[in-house]
């Protein structure tokens, strides 16, 4: 009678980079890799088949299958394979592709180790859309007008265009847009401003040239705010409050109702065009109040 131990047949199993040597009782390769706790994958292929017939010395080879990770849709799915292409995997997977669908790595490329796969979807859309033309401003020279002011002649009105537009999209964002016809459908109608080139007045039996002209607001300030303006000189009449981005320091002024004068001071509330006037008594200051002045900064 033949022992149990002598009827044993040693297979050798190679997987996962080991070499295992393996004597069993069973009959099937398939059952002789369970007996020996290899556990397989649906996609892992083993050679020969987990049908064949088990004999003494066979060596059993298990390949494993590759996972490949598949980003498609704003999900991820999992594929199991043998080594084969980009293409191959997503069929496996069920994902058809779009025209302009783009796939990292190329649909060609011949995947053999565990691998990501991003499949971005592109999409285009075909919109209209109107947009406005702003009218230009066409300026006039006007001699009547001193220099510093303007007057707007014609409002003008802004025009319409329309253009089609191409949008592409990738995985619903958008990502470029190019521009297939543009069109005026409304052409503008231009602003026209007249501007002053007076640049000479006469006042008090004098006649001076001017730069430039501005109207401001002036509120008048007397003794109690100090005896020095920012400067450093002493303030009396003609010293005038500015604020510099409007009227710089030092300027030589011409002021309607108060005469001529220096811009030597600055003030926390002189703002833009606004301006303080200088006055020796409180009275005069009084009676000045706040008012609405021209300016004529001289040349």
């Amino acid at each position: 009678m033949v022992s149990l131990a002598c009827a044993k047949q040693e297979v050798v199993i190679k997987v996962d980079g080991k070499v295992i040597r393996h004597q069993t009782l069973q009959h099937l390769v398939g059952s002789v890799l369970q007996e020996a706790g290899v556990v397989l994958q649906p996609a892992d292929v083993v050679e020969p088949s987990r049908g064949f017939l088990v004999r003494n010395g066979l060596e059993i080879v298990v390949h494993r299958a590759l996972k490949v990770e598949i980003q498609v849709d704003g999900e991820k799915r999992v594929v199991f394979t043998q080594p084969t292409s980009v293409q191959k995997v997503l069929e496996m997977a069920g994902i058809h592709l779009g025209r302009q669908d783009q796939v990292d790595p190329p649909l060609d490329r011949f995947l053999r180790e565990d691998a990501l796969v991003k499949v971005t979807r592109v999409t285009e859309e075909i919109v209209t859309e109107k947009y406005f033309l702003p009218a230009p401003v066409e300026r006039r020279p006007d001699p009547s007008l001193e220099r510093g002011c303007s007057r707007v002649l014609n409002s003008g009105e802004p025009g319409e265009g329309e253009r089609v537009v191409k949008v592409v999209y990738a995985d619903g964002k958008e990502i470029k847009r190019v521009v297939i016809q543009d069109r005026v459908v409304r052409p503008p109608k231009s602003k026209v401003v007249a501007y002053g080139t007076l640049d000479t007045i006469s006042r008090g039996g004098q006649t001076f040239k001017f730069r430039q002209m501005i109207e401001v607001v002036a509120t008048a300030y007397g003794p109690s705010v100090g005896k020095y303006t920012a400067t450093g000189h002493r303030v009396q009449r003609g010293i005038v409050a500015v604020d510099p981005r409007v009227i710089p320091l030092g300027s030589r002024l011409y002021i309607e109702g108060y005469g001529f004068a220096r811009a030597l001071d600055v003030g926390s509330s002189i703002r833009g065009n606004r301006i303080d006037v200088f006055f020796e008594s409180e009275a005069t200051c009084r009676k000045w109040g706040r008012r609405r002045v021209k300016v004529y900064i001289l040349e």
